[in-house]
């Protein structure tokens, strides 16, 4: 018996939408993790998994690779994405298959995005190509884009040590809008040679200069390409 025979496509359609509402009405459990549909066991054998402390999510985000940290960072830093979960949706496509998406993205203007992490777009398999229009017809079906990312768009490993290193400590303090306002318009200059002079820079005006830290992660400052060095150079 097909699937179809067992749900129609509108039970699809609305089963998607209400799995995304619970997932972003969810909660962290007692260990601050916001789980998904598919549960992600930290030490895997075989994989690289992780928790990412999300600021936007109010809670740790499990992830399964580094590629899939590297794609975390980025939404953290993107301005326009306000909320995420990982393997929160769990959709049935054809032969009663079911797959469970990545990411599950929330934007600024109220849209809803999923994102499958892929090493090599180019290398993907027939089978994934075709899971994925699949996947991609019923999602725009209701609304919802599917993208598909590999590391070509994702930070590489040493960039996300220096951004894990950015965000760490630029997140210990609340920063005030005034704070980084204050910040931004006193820094005479939008691009540095290095961390120091910023952090410098930032000390002289009275501020903490982990606030630096914070500017660079969020790109609101950046390190001149020809200069960027590991922390532990400075």
């Amino acid at each position: 018996m097909s699937y179809k025979a067992i749900f129609s496509q509108t039970d699809i359609q609305t089963n998607i939408l209400e799995q995304i509402r619970i997932a972003f009405e969810s909660t962290t459990n007692v260990a601050a993790t916001l789980h998904g549909q598919r549960r992600i066991y930290q030490g895997a054998f075989g994989r690289r998994t992780s928790l990412f402390p999300s600021e936007k999510c109010c809670g740790a985000i499990p992830l399964e690779s580094r590629l899939e940290l590297a794609h975390a960072i980025y939404l953290e830093q993107d301005s326009n994405i306000i909320n995420y979960r990982s393997q929160a949706l769990k959709i049935l496509l054809a032969n009663e298959k079911y797959c469970f998406p990545d990411f599950l993205v929330q934007t600024k203007n109220g849209n809803y995005e999923i994102h499958e992490i892929k090493p090599s777009i180019a290398s993907l398999s027939i089978d994934d190509l075709n899971r994925f229009a699949i996947l991609s017809d019923l999602l725009h079906s209701i609304d919802i884009t599917f993208r598909v990312i590999d590391h070509t768009n994702l930070p590489s490993e040493s960039e996300i040590s220096q951004l894990l290193y950015w965000y760490q400590r630029g997140h210990q303090y609340e920063w005030s809008s005034f704070e980084i306002h204050y910040a931004l318009d006193h820094l005479t200059l939008k691009e540095f040679n290095n961390p120091t002079q910023v952090y410098r820079a930032i000390e002289s005006m009275g501020l903490k200069q982990e606030l630096a830290d914070y500017l660079f992660f969020h790109q609101k400052i950046t390190i001149s390409p020809n200069n960027q060095k590991s922390n532990e150079d400075y």
